[in-house]
């Protein structure tokens, strides 16, 4: 049950007095930071695998018989506002050998969207690139022809010798040095090669956080020889992963040049019912403090391992993440979703984020494109409602940010999808209950057939048989409350573990992944380890009564990285926690800048699911005299562009003059764009 709440915020939320009313007051004189347009990024697709779309095509955005950008789609990067756009594309950069993209086109007849087309797809759309190396491909001299190849003059200097990478741009049809800066240096690079992308391989490849740091220096170093200028990120995992995120940041130190983060949430894999449609809507619009969250707490790793306070951030790929709706709703294409990218982009605009860069997954067709449609193929292109958030920022936002102080009604949320319970006033975490754990631990065993268990006197002991496998078998129920935080602490002793992915602890809801798609992780162990701590933090559902803890090892049956050694799980301690809570939603979130000619623009999502919101603007120290409004709305919030029809599209708003300000209502469960004129 949702109840209405009085609350008072600024800026970015919202004070609550009455239902379905609202009082905006936007403040020119109160400047927050300048508009960074690198926020409005996107990834382009260019697989190395035998598919014509990708290899050759670039997801449908390049014509490879007319060998220029396909018209229709760099005017819709354009329309779209699309600053930077990343390349060749997510998890696919693995094992990628930029060098078989370049160079003649007879000998590349699977990658005619290479390196060179897609920088001139950047040219055509008044982008600049954000280069991606591949992490298991490749050496520090592969990455420096890279830079030579995108920036070095083509006057026979060669600056990294061999191969003179300059003249093959030049060959390529890029005369003049591109000016590449931003490369980062691999893609979610602590989960592996990936065996899918290794069938050809006897094992995926993995690289520790030590070893990953080591080779970021070697790479920065060899970079930075032939061009000062260009900036290496480094990836880290979102939310809390010290297995990862700690050691990467000391074996990398302070010389970083910024750091990198990809944030889905939330998110839920597979179909739902009907009623729990709403649900998925609600964590979309109630997620972005939790956004600010994961920015905060790496923030607070940063200072904390390597004392800085300064580090950029790149959000490289970002997004809902709804994978795998058969029968669903495509979520990821829904107006809800598209309102989750309008609260992303609003929150990480804001300076304190500092981040330098964000950019969508992604642009063209595929599974996630906002765009869809081949048109070599006479497909019509259709704009999916993640795009019209984009168009409406490009046409109608300002260029300074400035105050904007909301009185608007506000709504609780129970959590779920990755995403806080959000109710009454903001609160910090605190600790309810030091020690939790029962004092006899009972593990429950079910068979594998690719570990040998038993469990004695509270201690799970496995033995990996030398094959790949997802390991889950050893598990213990703890009675748990609802909207609770449990931290629970176990050790872990490894024996000759021999895997590229190791053994840790998963806690989540007692009635399991496929039924509540809720849990955490924890641990990564290899080799041979002594009793060694591992944390794991999870926060419960409104309807939890029990949580499970997992002796866990994330694999494949019948995959390519093979696990053999005995390993031991033993449980210290649970400790009892009140969640963070950033307060119940406001029914608006407002996002306001100026424009140097004195303009005033506002981009305001309406979070309420049910109904439209009655607003007065106004704009402190000046009599505006004209304003208008342009709406992304749709029927329900889980309405989408997929299929036959287009229910998502954006509508004039009426606005009415209000004394000495205006007065417009709100869709329900949309965004709109506002314009004042001075």
């Amino acid at each position: 049950m949702r109840l209405r709440l009085i609350c008072a915020l600024v800026v970015l939320a919202c004070a609550c007095h009455a239902a379905q009313q609202a009082t905006i007051v936007v403040r020119p004189a109160d400047e927050i930071g300048p508009v960074n347009r690198l926020i409005f990024g996107n990834n382009q697709l260019a697989y190395q695998d035998p598919r014509e779309e990708y290899g050759n095509r670039g997801s449908g955005i390049w014509d490879p018989e007319a060998r220029e950008p396909v018209a229709e789609y760099a005017d819709l990067a354009r329309e779209a506002g699309i600053s930077i756009n990343r390349w060749p594309g997510g998890c696919g950069v693995h094992y990628y050998d930029w060098k078989a993209t370049v160079g003649p086109m007879e000998d590349r007849p699977e990658q005619q969207f290479g390196l060179p087309e897609f920088l001139r797809f950047c040219q055509a759309t008044d982008s600049i690139p954000v280069l991606t190396l591949s992490d298991y491909w490749g050496t520090p001299e592969d990455a420096a022809d890279l830079v030579e190849y995108c920036n070095a003059p083509n006057d026979g200097s060669n600056p990294n010798g061999d191969i003179d990478w300059a003249a093959v741009r030049a060959a390529d049809g890029l005369p003049e040095p591109v000016g590449a800066v931003w490369f980062e240096y691999g893609n979610e690079t602590w989960h592996g090669g990936h065996w899918r992308l290794a069938r050809d391989r006897e094992r995926v490849d993995f690289l520790t956080p030590a070893e990953y740091g080591r080779r970021y220096h070697q790479y920065r170093a060899a970079m930075r020889a032939v061009d000062p200028q260009v900036r290496l990120g480094a990836v880290f995992h979102p939310g809390i992963n010290d297995e990862w995120n700690r050691p990467a940041l000391l074996a990398i130190g302070p010389e970083l040049d910024f750091g990198i983060l990809h944030i889905y949430i939330p998110g839920f894999r597979g179909d739902t019912d009907p009623e729990r449609y709403r649900g998925f809507m609600e964590a979309c619009v109630a997620c972005g403090p939790e956004i600010v969250h994961e920015y905060e707490s790496m923030d607070a790793l940063v200072e904390e391992t390597i004392g800085r306070t300064d580090l950029p951030w790149a959000i490289t790929e970002y997004n809902g993440s709804f994978v795998g709706q058969r029968e669903s709703p495509p979520f990821r294409q829904s107006l809800g979703n598209a309102l989750r990218n309008a609260e992303f982009l609003r929150v990480s605009m804001q300076p304190a984020q500092r981040v330098i860069m964000a950019n969508f997954w992604q642009f063209a067709n595929e599974y996630w494109g906002m765009v869809q449609g081949y048109v070599h193929r006479d497909e019509p292109l259709v704009k999916q409602a993640n795009y019209y958030v984009y168009q409406l920022y490009a046409q109608h936002f300002g260029d300074t940010l400035v105050q904007a102080d909301v009185d608007c009604g506000s709504w609780e949320f129970d959590g779920g999808l990755g995403i806080h319970a959000r109710f009454g006033d903001p609160t910090e975490r605190h600790v309810i209950a030091e020690n939790v754990l029962p004092e006899r631990v009972e593990w429950r065993l079910s068979e594998s057939p690719a570990v040998k268990q038993q469990a004695e006197g509270g201690v799970v002991t496995a033995e990996f048989t030398g094959a790949d496998t997802n390991y889950y078998h050893a598990s213990v129920t703890v009675p748990a409350k609802p909207l609770t935080g449990y931290e629970v602490v176990g050790e872990i002793r490894t024996v000759g573990l021999q895997s590229g992915r190791g053994v840790g602890f998963q806690v989540g809801d007692a009635r399991g992944w496929t039924i509540t798609q809720s849990a955490r992780n924890g641990g990564n162990l290899t080799g041979d380890n002594d009793w060694t701590p591992v944390t794991v933090t999870y926060v419960t559902l409104a309807d939890t009564d029990a949580i499970s803890i997992i002796c866990r090892r994330l694999g494949a049956d019948g995959g390519n990285d093979a696990i053999s050694g005995v390993t031991q799980y033993r449980l210290v301690a649970i400790r009892e926690f009140q969640p963070w809570n950033a307060g119940a939603v406001p029914d608006l979130t407002v996002n306001a800048a100026k424009r140097a000619g004195g303009g005033v623009t506002l981009m305001i999502v309406n979070t309420n699911l049910d109904e439209p919101v009655e607003a007065s603007v106004s704009v402190a120290g000046g009599t505006p005299t004209t304003a208008s409004a342009w709406s992304l709305v749709g029927p329900e919030a889980w309405s989408h562009n997929s299929g036959g029809e287009t229910p998502v599209e954006l509508v004039e708003t009426a606005v009415a003059r209000d004394g000495q300000g205006w007065r417009l209502a709100l869709p329900k469960h949309s965004v709109t764009a506002v314009e004042i004129e001075p």
